[in-house]
C-alpha cells in the first residue's frame, strides 16, 4: 500500500466531532429545575405568613380564590428555584448551628391561628439570656447584605412574617437572620413590637377575617389592580382571576407596614 493511499484512507476514517452546542445544554439543564412545578389545582384553607407578606398576598380577591380553589401557575424562572434551593440548604445549616450552640427551644415547627385561619412554620425558637425569642432566617446577596449590615434595615416583608409568627405565639421579640450568600456571614436584627407594628398587625388579622368572612358568603371581591401592574402579572392564579367575573364587593387591599419611626 503506498504511503498516498494509507493518507487518503486515514483521512476519511477520522472525522472531526460536531461542535457541542453549549446553550443547549444549558437549557437542558435548566428545565431539570422546572420538574415537578408544573401548573397544578390547589385549594388553600388558611393564610400564609409568607405570603402575605408580598405581592398579592395583599389582594382580597387573590386570598378569596384560593381559598375557593384554583389552578395555580409557578412563575419561577430556573434561576430563582435555584436560589430557594439554596435558600432551604443554607436554612438548615444555620438551624443546626443554632441546635448545636445550645441555644434553640424548637426549630421549623408548626403553628395555628383559628380566627383568621393562619398555618405557617416558624424558623426557630430561642432562649436569648432568659427571654424567648422568634427567629426567621433569610438569604441575601451580597450588595442587599451590606446594604442592610449598613443601615440595620430589614425588608419590611420579612418584617410582616416574623409579625404574624409573633402574635400567635404572643411573643414580644425576635429576630431576623440574614446569610450573606456569598460569604456566610450573619447579620441579625431584632425585631420588638411597638405601638406602630402592634397597630399594624392588629389591623392585619382584622383584614384577614374580613376576606375570609367574604369568601364564607361567596360575595367575590372587586379587583384593585390593573392586569398589566406588577401584582397581577406574578400572580399565581392570573388567568382564574380574569375568569372570575368582576366581583361584588369593595375590600381594600391590605396596607403595606411602613419603617417604625
Amino acid at each position: 500500500m503506498t504511503k498516498n493511499l494509507l493518507k487518503q484512507i486515514m483521512i476519511k476514517e477520522v472525522e472531526s466531532p460536531a461542535a457541542m452546542d453549549a446553550r443547549e445544554l444549558v437549557t437542558a439543564i435548566e428545565a431539570g429545575y422546572l420538574v415537578g412545578r408544573e401548573p397544578k389545582h390547589t385549594q388553600k384553607k388558611t393564610f400564609g405568613p409568607s405570603t402575605i407578606a408580598y405581592g398579592h398576598g395583599e389582594c382580597p380577591r387573590y386570598w378569596y380564590l384560593a381559598f375557593e380553589g384554583a389552578m395555580f401557575e409557578d412563575n419561577s424562572d430556573p434561576y430563582a428555584v435555584a436560589n430557594m434551593s439554596n435558600g432551604t440548604l443554607a436554612h438548615g445549616r444555620i438551624e443546626e448551628a443554632i441546635k448545636n450552640s445550645g441555644l434553640s427551644i424548637d426549630s421549623e415547627f408548626k403553628i395555628f391561628n383559628d380566627d383568621p385561619p393562619i398555618f405557617g412554620y416558624v424558623d426557630n425558637f430561642i432562649n436569648w439570656k432568659g427571654e424567648e425569642v422568634v427567629v426567621e432566617v433569610k438569604t441575601t446577596n451580597n450588595e442587599v447584605f451590606e446594604y442592610r449590615k449598613r443601615t440595620g434595615k430589614p425588608k419590611m416583608g420579612h418584617v410582616v412574617q416574623i409579625l404574624i409568627y409573633m402574635k400567635i405565639l404572643n411573643k414580644a421579640k425576635g429576630v431576623l437572620i440574614y446569610e450573606n450568600k456569598n460569604t456566610h456571614e450573619l447579620l441579625v436584627i431584632p425585631v420588638e413590637v411597638n405601638d406602630h407594628y402592634r397597630k399594624w398587625i392588629d389591623e392585619a388579622f382584622e383584614w384577614m377575617r374580613i376576606v375570609r368572612k367574604s369568601w364564607e358568603v361567596k360575595e367575590l371581591p372587586t379587583k384593585n389592580y390593573r392586569s398589566n401592574s406588577k401584582i397581577c402579572k406574578n400572580c399565581p392564579i392570573r388567568k382564574a382571576c380574569d375568569e372570575a367575573g368582576a366581583g361584588v364587593i369593595k375590600i381594600a387591599s391590605l396596607e403595606e407596614l411602613s419603617e417604625a419611626l
